[in-house]
């Protein structure tokens, strides 16, 4: 076999894994970005909610109801 020819089988294999990789990490990379975003909502709506809560007691604080 010449040098620097891969075997067919070989060769089957690397565009296997290349394309298994591939997946992986692009769906991998889909899973992380949601996770990012959906603990960013969290973070934002808890802050919301904080902020609701201090303006209600501010509200009763000042007039009462």
């Amino acid at each position: 076999m010449p040098r620097g020819i891969l075997p067919r089988r070989m060769l089957a294999f690397s565009e296997a894994v290349d394309k298994t990789f591939g997946l992986v990490a692009i769906f991998g990379g889909i899973g992380v970005v949601a996770n990012v975003l959906i603990v960013y909502i969290l973070i934002q709506v808890r802050g919301e909610y904080q902020q609701n809560e201090q303006y209600r007691a501010e509200r009763q604080r000042r007039f009462g109801s």
